[in-house]
């Protein structure tokens, strides 16, 4: 709600809304401390520091919309990641030197809760030097909760459409348990992919709130990000079904035919995944709320549906079945809502080029594969030349790429 109405202009009273950012976080720290103490929590030293991290990447999160919501949007990016950098740098050192001793949960809940704290610091730094908080009158608290209920209700759908799966697997499935790692051990990687969408859907919320009526400018955007995240969903997409039974191997030790059909069809979503990054990052900019929480409400319906026939008999691949339909309906009809909101085109030369890399990857990832050339090798070549590929695209091809319809 900050991010959109920020951008957009609206006047909004930061330093309020921070105040009640503090508040509720607060009650967040007791009450789980309360929960701690009922469940007879043993080593509350851990449960703390989870707490405090979990309170510094919420003030992380507000202080990067405000940034991104002025259109800073290379800070915002480098202050997503200076985090896990510096917690790469860190923790790798202990790692591989020795350096303060062995790791431990509690080491890294330590390392992991300084280096939140340093981007908060970094952040609130950036803000203050840039005066990036503005005056406004006090609002009405009821005024706060109407405006901020809308996006609550799209994150809360969101989590159920994308979280709901696992659980129902593990009560619906005889066998409930054993298939809920399964499918775990798949989604976590569509989950790493997907950290990709949330940095695009960071950058296009503010950016379309704040030139929705540059339609030059806003259907270059939405084309470009969506060339972007497509060219790199295809590209994992193809891969992981050619060597889905090697990345099986690598990660999980595990040679069951089974799991790798699950990473296939998991990851075979990610493109709907994408869509919707892309086109529902639009509908929230363009403050559509209605229409966005129809499609969710739509596709979560879809999806609980398809998993309760589905779980019972075919276990995990019910899961990713579901995922399939459910993801690739929600990233369509927001596509579709969005292009006609904005009369944005469509660009079905691109839809084309879409499919003619994914035939192209593929079947250089199965000649690869055929060859018995090492993996890393095919991989490296892979990523090569797809960089390249969406480079010209970008560039000297570029009129003919994002040419209107």
């Amino acid at each position: 709600m900050l991010n959109q109405r920020m951008a957009d202009g609206k006047p909004v009273n930061v330093v309020q809304l921070l105040r009640i950012k503090a508040v509720l976080l607060m009650i967040y720290f007791v009450v789980f401390s309360f929960v701690g103490w009922l469940t007879h929590i043993s080593d509350w030293s851990i449960l703390l520091y989870v707490l405090v991290i979990q309170c510094l990447a919420s003030l992380l999160i507000f202080f990067r919309n405000v940034i991104s919501a002025n259109q800073y949007f290379v800070t915002d990016a480098l202050l997503s990641v200076i985090d896990k950098t510096l917690m790469i740098l860190f923790c790798g050192s202990i790692l591989y030197t020795s350096f303060l001793g062995k790791i431990s949960l509690l080491l890294f809940l330590q390392i992991q809760s300084g280096c939140t704290a340093i981007a908060v610091l970094f952040s609130f730094v950036f803000i203050l030097k840039k005066k990036l908080i503005a005056r406004a009158t006090k609002e009405k608290i009821e005024n706060i909760v109407k405006q901020v209920l809308p996006f609550a209700l799209i994150i809360l759908l969101m989590s159920v459409h994308y979280r709901l799966d696992g659980f129902l697997l593990e009560r619906i499935h005889p066998n409930g348990a054993m298939e809920a790692g399964i499918y775990a051990s798949a989604y976590r990687l569509l989950e790493a992919g997907n950290m990709v969408g949330y940095l695009a859907s960071s950058f296009l919320v503010a950016f379309v709130a704040r030139n929705q009526k540059d339609k030059r400018s806003l259907e270059d955007a939405v084309l470009n990000t969506r060339h972007l995240l497509m060219f790199a969903a295809l590209g994992v997409v193809s891969f992981v079904i050619m060597f889905a039974s090697w990345i099986n191997q690598v990660l999980y030790y595990s040679n069951s035919n089974y799991n790798s059909l699950v990473i296939q069809l998991c990851i075979a979503s990610f493109p709907g995944y994408c869509l919707v990054h892309v086109y529902g990052s639009v509908l929230t900019g363009l403050a559509r709320f209605n229409q966005f929480i129809f499609i969710l409400v739509a596709s979560v319906l879809l999806n609980i549906f398809l998993n309760v026939v589905l779980i019972s008999y075919e276990g995990a691949l019910g899961c990713c079945i579901a995922a399939l339909v459910s993801q690739y309906f929600c990233g369509i009809a927001t596509l579709i809502l969005s292009t006609n909101a904005l009369d944005l085109s469509l660009n079905r030369k691109s839809i084309f080029m879409y499919f003619l890399f994914a035939m192209l990857l593929s079947l250089f990832f199965y000649f690869g594969k055929d060859a018995l050339i090492n993996v890393w090798i095919i991989l490296g070549i892979a990523v090569f030349v797809s960089l390249l590929f969406l480079f010209t695209q970008l560039s000297i091809f570029k009129k003919f790429f994002v040419s209107p319809r």
